[in-house]
């Protein structure tokens, strides 16, 4: 889903909210990685999303993934439109490289540690 929410000096930022539809009322705050039009080349930590009717922007974003913040239910204003299945492929390949996660299980490069798994 993307929504609407206030950013750095009050100005309205798009931001895709990470949390499964069915947690959104279980916390006070839903978990969130802002937007922005500043593209800088890094397309694969910041995801470049197209402006369609689908996702409801209105300029070439792309989703700062490593500035993921919990934001308070009450501050995000309402919903513009959601990704598509490609572009949400695309923020969970930035949100693993971003935090590692899924990388547990993924085989390690033998040059590491003299090729000796850790534990």
């Amino acid at each position: 889903m993307i929504a609407v929410f206030p950013g750095e000096l009050g100005k309205p930022r798009p931001a895709v909210i990470l949390q499964r539809d069915e947690l959104l009322g279980l916390f006070s705050t839903i978990l969130c990685c802002p937007m922005t039009t500043h593209l800088i080349d890094a397309p694969t930590l910041r995801p470049i999303i197209v402006p369609s009717p689908e996702n409801g922007l209105q300029e070439i974003s792309q989703i700062m993934v490593e500035k993921l913040c919990p934001l308070r239910r009450d501050v995000i204003r309402q919903q513009i439109g959601r990704l598509t299945t490609g572009e949400l492929k695309r923020l969970e390949t930035a949100l693993i490289h971003i935090t590692g996660l899924g990388l547990a299980s993924a085989p390690r490069n033998e040059g590491e540690n003299g090729g000796k798994q850790l534990p």
